[in-house]
C-alpha cells in the first residue's frame, strides 16, 4: 500500500514531463534504479512514460555482476520482472555489470582467446539466455571488487602493459557476445578515481572501434557541485555519450533534506553543449539516480530534479526558471505571477543554496562523502585528502591550502557561509505562514515539517563545521569557540532526544547519536578552554530579486557604517569584478542592480562588507541572465503547463495532498526499516 500511495502522488504529478518541447529532444532520457524493493521499482517504472523516460538501468542492490545471472536465480527472476515492466512502459532496460566482479583477483589473461576471457563471454551468454529481456549491458569499471588498471596480466604481458589494452580487451570480449551474438547495446560506464585514470580511460573507449555509447558523470570522480565538468565529456572518440547525474541527492540529504538542483542540471548541460562545439563523442542525453537504496526522489521535494532533466533532454538550452516555474505551475496548481508561485519558486530555489552552503566549505567536499556528519576532524580531513577539489581544478589550490590550516579570518567566513544556510533554511520557513490559506492543514504540517528538518540541519553543520575549522586553526580563539560548537551541538542532541522537534520522527542524517559521537570524538583532539561564542560582521538577508537578459538585481540587510562592495564573477574561485555600493547611513534593505550583463548566462556573487575594524566575504550565490526577451512568468508557454489528461489545472491542495501522501510514504517506509 505504501508504494502505490506513492505512485498515485508521483503519477499525478508528472504532468509535464512529457509534454512537447522548443527544440529538437535528446534521444536519451534515462532513470537509474539502486534498491531491491520490488514494490517500489515497479511503482517507479510505472510512472516512465509519465516522464518521457527512454531508458531504465538496474544497479547496485538489483543487479550488478554477471556472475549472478548463473548463481542466484532471485537476480534472475528480479531483472525478468522490472525488464517487462519497463518494456511496458515502452522503455529500454540496460543492467549493470561490475568488471571485475571478482574480489582478490591479482592476475587475470585477458587474451579474448584465453581460459579467462572465454569464461567471462560465457557468463554474459548465460545472463542474457536467463533474461533475454535485457536490452543492453552496462559495463562499470570504477568502483569494481577488483578495478582493471591493478590486475597483472597473465599472459601476454606485453601485449597488456598499458592499462587502455585491458579496457579495451574487456569491451571486446563483452561486445563480441552482448552484440554479436545476441544484438543488444554495450554501455561503458567511465567512472573514474583520480585524475591519473583520465588518460587510458580516454584512449581505451577512443580507440574501441564497437559503436558502444558511454556514461560519464557531469562530474569528475563523485557528485559535487563545485567540480568542473568531467574532462571526458565530449572526448572519448566518435562514440554517443551520456551524462549520469543524480536526482535523489546521495551527498545531498537523499530527499530527507530537500535539495532543487534545477540550476546545477541546466549548468551542467550547459558546459555540456559548450564542449560540444569541437567535440568528436556526440552528447545523446543523460540518466538520473532516482534512489539511493531506500531513500527516493520519489514524493519528496528532489522530485523536481526529475522533472528538471526531463525538461533539459526535451530541451537542453532551456533556462532553468522557466523549468523551475513549469514545475510549480504543473505540480502545485499556482499561477505564474502570483504571489504564492514567487514564494513557492524562492523556497525551491533556496533549498539548492543551503545544500551549496551547508556540504561544502568554500566549494570544497570537507566534510563526508555521504549526507551524514563526519564522526571526527581527522574523518573530515581525510575526505579533503581524497576529494579535494584542486586536483580537478588548480585554481582552487590557495582555496585547499586555507581549509587546511584556516586563519582566523578563514575560520570567521567559513562560519559566515554555514550561517547563511541557517538564515536561508529559516527564511524558507517564515514564508509558510503566507501559503498557509492555500494549503489543507495536513499539506502545510507537511511541507513545514520537512523545512524544519532543513533548519535544524543548517544549525547542526554549522556548529560541526566551526568545531572542524576552529580545531585546525592556531588562531588563539579558537579553542575556546570549539568549545562553545560542541557545546551546542549537545544541546542540539538533547532537543532531539527530548522531541523538541516533533516534526522530525526519523531523525536521518544526524540522528543524535551521531552528533554525540563527532563531539566526543573532538573533544578528545584539542586542549579544552571555556566556551567562547565567535562574532563577526555578519552579512544577511542575501536574495535575488529579479534577473533579466542583462542585469541581475541583488538585496541583503544593510547596516549603517558598513561599506559594501558586490563581487562577480562567471568562474569560481575567482572574482573578477566589483561593484562598490558605499557607505550605509540606516539599517535595513540594500537592493543593488548589476547591468551590463550576457544574455543566458550564469553568474557567482558575493558580499563584501568592510567595517571599522573588520572585514567580512559572504559565501557565494548563483544568478542566472535570462534569455532576450525573456519572462521570468514564462507568459509563452502557459498553455503547455496543463498536464496530460488535465493535471495542470488540478486543485492546489489536491495536487499538494497527492504530494505529500508521497512523502508520508517514503519515509514512512524509512522509518519502519530504522
Amino acid at each position: 500500500m505504501t508504494c502505490r500511495l506513492l505512485s498515485v502522488a508521483s503519477v499525478a504529478l508528472a504532468s509535464l514531463a512529457g509534454a512537447a518541447f522548443a527544440a529538437e529532444p535528446l534521444p536519451f532520457h534515462g532513470w537509474t534504479l539502486t534498491q531491491d524493493d520490488m514494490d517500489y521499482n515497479l511503482a517507479v517504472i510505472g510512472q516512465v512514460r509519465d516522464f518521457g523516460v527512454t531508458h531504465v538501468q538496474l544497479s547496485h542492490r538489483i543487479v550488478t555482476r554477471v556472475d549472478q545471472f548463473q548463481t542466484e536465480p532471485e537476480v534472475v527472476q528480479r531483472v525478468r520482472v522490472l525488464a517487462d515492466a519497463i518494456h511496458a512502459q515502452g522503455g529500454q532496460a540496460i543492467v549493470w555489470m561490475q568488471e571485475l566482479n571478482t574480489s582478490d583477483t591479482y592476475t587475470y589473461c585477458f587474451d579474448l582467446d584465453g581460459e579467462d576471457m572465454q569464461a567471462k563471454m560465457q557468463a554474459y551468454r548465460d545472463a542474457l539466455t536467463a533474461a533475454p529481456e535485457i536490452d543492453g549491458v552496462m559495463i562499470s569499471f570504477g568502483s569494481a571488487p577488483t578495478e582493471l588498471a591493478y590486475i597483472v596480466p597473465s599472459c601476454q604481458p606485453l601485449a597488456f602493459a598499458a592499462v587502455k589494452e585491458k579496457y579495451k580487451a574487456m569491451i571486446e570480449a563483452v561486445s563480441r557476445v552482448v552484440m554479436d551474438e545476441f544484438g543488444k547495446q554495450v554501455y561503458v560506464r567511465t567512472f573514474y578515481h583520480k585524475g591519473y585514470e583520465i588518460p587510458y580511460l580516454r584512449s581505451a573507449i577512443a580507440e574501441t572501434q564497437r559503436p558502444i555509447v558511454a556514461m560519464s558523470k557531469s562530474e569528475p570522480n563523485d557528485f559535487e557541485p563545485y567540480y568542473p565538468l568531467n574532462a571526458l565529456m565530449g572526448d572519448i572518440g566518435p562514440h554517443d555519450q551520456i551524462f549520469e547525474l543524480d536526482c535523489a541527492g546521495e551527498y545531498w540529504g537523499r530527499g530527507a533534506i530537500p535539495f532543487v538542483a534545477a540550476e546545477y542540471f541546466a549548468q551542467r548541460y550547459r558546459e555540456a553543449r559548450a564542449r560540444q562545439t569541437d567535440a568528436a563523442s556526440p552528447f545523446i542525453g543523460s540518466t538520473c539516480r532516482v534512489d539511493r537504496y531506500e531513500y527516493s526522489a520519489m514524493g519528496t521535494l528532489n522530485e523536481a530534479n526529475l522533472f528538471a532533466q526531463a525538461q533539459l533532454v526535451g530541451d537542453s538550452g532551456l533556462d532553468w526558471q522557466t523549468i523551475l516555474d513549469r514545475f510549480i505551475r504543473s505540480k502545485f496548481g499556482v499561477e505564474a505571477g502570483t504571489a504564492p508561485h514567487r514564494q513557492l519558486f524562492d523556497i525551491l530555489r533556496r533549498t539548492y543554496w543551503v545544500g551549496r552552503k551547508m556540504y561544502y566549505a568554500k566549494g570544497e567536499w570537507a566534510f563526508k562523502k555521504g549526507s551524514e556528519l563526519p564522526a571526527s576532524n581527522a574523518d573530515a580531513l581525510s575526505l579533503m585528502f581524497d576529494k579535494t577539489i584542486s586536483q580537478w581544478d588548480v585554481a582552487y589550490a590557495p582555496v585547499t591550502a586555507q581549509l587546511l590550516s584556516p586563519s582566523r579570518q578563514v575560520v570567521l567566513e567559513l562560519l559566515q557561509e554555514k550561517f547563511e544556510a541557517m538564515d536561508l533554511a529559516q527564511r524558507n520557513l517564515d514564508a509558510l505562514p503566507e501559503l498557509r490559506t492555500r494549503m489543507a492543514a495536513q499539506v502545510f504540517a507537511s511541507l513545514e515539517t520537512l523545512l524544519t528538518k532543513q533548519r535544524v540541519a543548517t544549525e547542526i553543520w554549522f556548529h560541526m563545521a566551526g568545531a572542524v575549522f576552529g580545531g585546525r586553526s592556531l588562531s588563539p580563539e579558537s579553542s575556546a569557540w570549539v568549545s562553545w560548537h560542541l557545546d551546542e551541538l549537545e544541546r542540539l542532541a538533547d532537543a532531539l532526544d527530548n522531541d523538541a522537534y516533533p516534526q522530525i520522527v526519523d531523525p536521518y542524517p544526524f540522528p543524535s547519536s551521531d552528533l554525540r559521537a563527532f563531539v566526543d570524538n573532538t573533544r578528545g583532539g584539542f586542549n579544552q578552554s571555556e566556551a567562547a561564542e565567535p562574532t563577526w560582521l555578519a552579512i544577511t538577508g542575501i536574495d535575488v530579486l529579479n534577473e533579466t537578459d542583462q542585469s541581475i538585481e541583488v538585496q541583503w540587510d544593510a547596516k549603517a557604517g558598513v561599506n559594501y562592495h558586490v563581487q562577480l564573477t562567471e568562474q569560481l574561485p575567482s572574482y573578477t569584478q566589483t561593484r562598490a555600493v558605499g557607505a550605509i547611513v540606516d539599517d535595513g534593505p540594500m537592493r543593488v542592480t548589476i547591468d551590463g550583463l550576457s544574455a543566458r548566462t550564469p553568474y557567482w556573487f558575493r558580499v563584501q562588507a568592510d567595517g571599522d575594524d573588520e572585514t567580512m566575504v559572504s559565501g557565494d550565490y548563483t544568478a542566472w541572465t535570462r534569455k532576450a526577451g525573456g519572462d521570468a512568468a514564462d507568459p509563452d508557454e502557459t498553455d503547455s503547463a496543463a498536464a496530460p489528461g488535465g493535471s495542470g489545472t488540478m486543485g492546489l491542495v489536491t495536487l499538494l495532498g497527492l504530494f505529500w501522501l508521497g512523502v508520508l510514504a517514503v519515509h514512512g517506509r524509512s522509518i519502519r526499516r530504522g
